[in-house]
């Protein structure tokens, strides 16, 4: 059985364009490096266009690479409408993947997404479809559609979507990255960097990177501090629905 690297955090990412869009994982890692975390961030993603679960299980490329190397945490995202349309076939394909991510000694990170721009009641279906696997597995859950939904309730202004009214904005994937920072690491992304950088450009150095972003510090400080509040939260009734369920067996 393979152990991740302990100076480094190893995810994998298994999804669609929403992990892909605007190069979520790597979003995640420059927020990791503001953090100036002592455990860097490395990252693969086996993503598709428009893909299930089901299409990653039955392609067989996902569950190649999560025996061939060590993962921390690998991180499933359904296709953005099948937990509210077939939640039936979510949870098994979900599960599969789930005691696939527990023989390699790793851990389940479900990527909550959030509804369509012009369906916004959807996304309570959507994030008890998730949340509900996620208790059933034990898993974690990284709740962007819930951060998503309460920044649209405070502020209109901020638009996290393209045009499509599906697909994350730069913002919106900004806020995706402070969900996955504040789950995986633990710690608060309030103070983190609010400029949102393009993982295109050829050249590291900052200067020439391309600024896709730039958050005001007024914005930034109530996108972080609503991360820090909904993901501690979340993680606060996790930990009781443990106990409970313990305390029935002890």
């Amino acid at each position: 059985m393979q152990v991740a690297d302990q100076k480094s955090m190893r995810v994998l990412f298994i999804g669609n364009s929403y992990t892909y869009y605007n190069d979520l994982p790597w979003l995640i890692k420059q927020l990791a490096e503001s953090a100036q975390e002592t455990r860097t961030l490395e990252t693969e993603m086996v993503v598709v266009g428009g893909a299930t679960l089901k299409n990653h299980w039955k392609r067989g490329e996902a569950l190649k690479l999560l025996k061939a190397k060590p993962w921390d945490y690998v991180v499933l995202q359904e296709q953005s409408t099948l937990p509210i349309t077939n939640p039936q076939e979510m949870y098994k394909y979900a599960s599969l993947f789930d005691a696939q991510i527990k023989r390699v000694n790793s851990q389940t990170v479900f990527y909550l997404t959030w509804a369509r721009q012009n369906q916004p009641e959807k996304q309570q279906i959507l994030s008890d479809s998730y949340m509900n696997i996620a208790k059933e597995l034990k898993a974690k859950v990284a709740p962007v559609g819930i951060v998503w939904q309460k920044i649209q309730e405070e502020n209109l202004k901020l638009n996290l979507y393209t045009s499509d009214q599906s697909h994350p904005s730069p913002i919106g994937s900004y806020v995706a990255a402070c969900v996955f920072y504040t789950t995986l690491y633990g710690n608060s992304p309030v103070g983190l960097s609010r400029r949102i950088y393009s993982s295109d450009s050829s050249t590291p150095q900052q200067n020439n990177r391309i600024e896709l972003e730039s958050l005001s510090e007024t914005n930034a400080q109530m996108i972080q501090n609503l991360v820090d509040s909904i993901v501690k939260k979340n993680s606060e009734v996790s930990i009781q629905e443990s106990e409970s369920i313990n305390n029935i067996f002890l």
